[in-house]
């Protein structure tokens, strides 16, 4: 496990994608080098179009133009990546910071750069033991390496461009938290909650008077929790396994991380087998953390509504992205989820946020600080009605409507005049209608 979540953290950082270009470029320029030893010159022609073959003082030449002008696009690449991650912090979030880093065209161009150079660089060295050969191949394929980078330079210009406009990186934001909750939580249905209710009772039937606490043997936040390894180790040694601490929490050092129920024996070896499967750092991911999404989207709206900013449209488009994360969230199941081996037997038991905590931590610093907004109370009660036009469970539209009082309370209504009070009573109106609460409309209105 500790292997596989040091892969996992190598493929997404800065390195994987230019090192392994840069491998590869290794093992093409011994290729090429290898080619220029076996093929003699006089039967090179019969193999290789003549475009591509070069004399030792030309194939130098254009090698080492290749390399200069290539390390050349690679600073101005470089230089672009910095503007870039300095208007992601200062304008929208230091936290959307790494989805810019992580991006797979990002690293894929300083990829083929950095093996461009390598290659160049390689080839100039290998030469000299080839120094008696009239001809060479080994040049024409750098140049070829040379017209792909520069096609790579024109894209990620492009690239850098498209990805600075925040409609876009409000996008990616929504659709990779979407893949969280795909990936994170399963479809509500009534075999599932039957399960959880026999399970609640199991876990009150349980001794925890001989439960083992183990604390973490680190500081930082939990960004995975590798269940299914977790599961198979549980069976194996007949542990039943109480997860202590959610997905995006901030653990100190010494602090409980997981509690073993009933141990028949638990020596230090395996405690350590189960603190891998922890992956604890030192900041939060979105790979199983849902809240941090929503997190980076409510951040980009508290700045576009700051008085320094001031674009309440850009605040409005994050607004409608977490009403589409909440829509979704609301069609999956939110109880205490407990871990059934195949036999049939309680093994893991972890506690996961409920729909009301995220649906209260995504709205409720823009209703503290969008409180005086007109277009931001207005586009947060749309937000609720879409939520409750596509969830049609009881308990969601219970706790929208909930929300949405709490809300209500919170807007400023002394600086806002007659207009803005009658748009923001209709969309109260429209909501209380679709939830069948009517009645309490006269009483929450401004």
């Amino acid at each position: 496990m500790k292997l596989n979540q040091n892969w996992i953290t190598f493929r997404r950082s800065f390195w994987f994608l230019p090192t392994f270009y840069g491998t590869l470029a290794l093992l093409l320029a011994i290729l090429t080098i290898t080619i220029e030893e076996i093929v003699p010159s006089d039967s090179i022609n019969d193999y290789i179009p003549n475009v591509l073959l070069t004399d030792m003082k030309l194939g130098q030449t254009i090698l080492s133009a290749i390399a200069t002008s290539i390390l050349t696009m690679t600073t101005i690449t470089f230089s672009s990546i910095m503007v870039v991650l300095t208007t992601y912090s200062s304008q929208f979030s230091p936290r959307t910071l790494q989805d810019f880093i992580s991006d797979v065209i990002t690293q894929r161009v300083l990829g083929i750069f950095t093996g461009g150079i390598i290659f160049s660089l390689l080839l100039l060295l290998f030469l000299k033991g080839v120094s008696d050969k009239n001809l060479f191949i080994a040049p024409g394929l750098a140049v070829i390496w040379a017209i792909i980078c520069l096609v790579f330079f024109v894209y990620f210009i492009h690239h850098v461009a498209t990805w600075t406009q925040v409609n876009n990186l409000i996008d990616k934001i929504t659709s990779s938290t979407q893949k969280t909750i795909n990936n994170s939580f399963h479809l509500s249905d009534e075999k599932t909650q039957m399960k959880e209710l026999s399970a609640s009772n199991d876990v009150d039937n349980m001794d925890s008077s001989n439960a083992i606490t183990i604390l973490s043997n680190t500081s930082g936040y939990l960004q995975m929790i590798d269940l299914p390894t977790m599961m198979k180790r549980a069976c194996d040694d007949d542990f039943v396994i109480k997860i202590e601490r959610r997905i995006g929490d901030y653990i100190i050092k010494g602090t409980s991380l997981f509690t073993v129920i009933n141990p028949k024996k638990l020596s230090e070896k395996t405690q350590k087998k189960y603190h891998e499967f922890f992956s604890i750092g030192t900041e939060r991911t979105t790979i199983q953390d849902v809240e941090f999404g929503l997190q980076k989207l409510v951040e980009i709206a508290l700045r576009a509504i700051s008085p320094a900013i001031n674009d309440p449209h850009t605040a409005i488009n994050c607004i409608n992205r977490i009403g589409t994360l909440l829509a979704e969230l609301g069609t999956v199941s939110f109880p205490k989820p407990y871990h059934y081996d195949k036999k049939d037997e309680l093994r893991i038991i972890i506690d996961i946020q409920s729909y009301r905590e995220l649906l209260y931590k995504s709205f409720y610093q823009i209703r503290h600080y969008g409180r005086q907004d007109v277009s931001v109370c207005a586009s947060t009660l749309s937000v609720l009605h879409g939520i409750v036009e596509k969830n049609k469970d009881l308990s969601i539209r219970k706790t929208i409507w909930d929300f949405a009082i709490y809300f209500v309370e919170g807007i400023d209504k002394d600086v806002l005049l007659d207009w803005d009070l009658n748009f923001i009573n209709e969309k109260i109106k429209r909501l209380a209608k679709t939830v069948e609460r009517e009645s309490e409309y006269t009483q929450i209105k401004l």
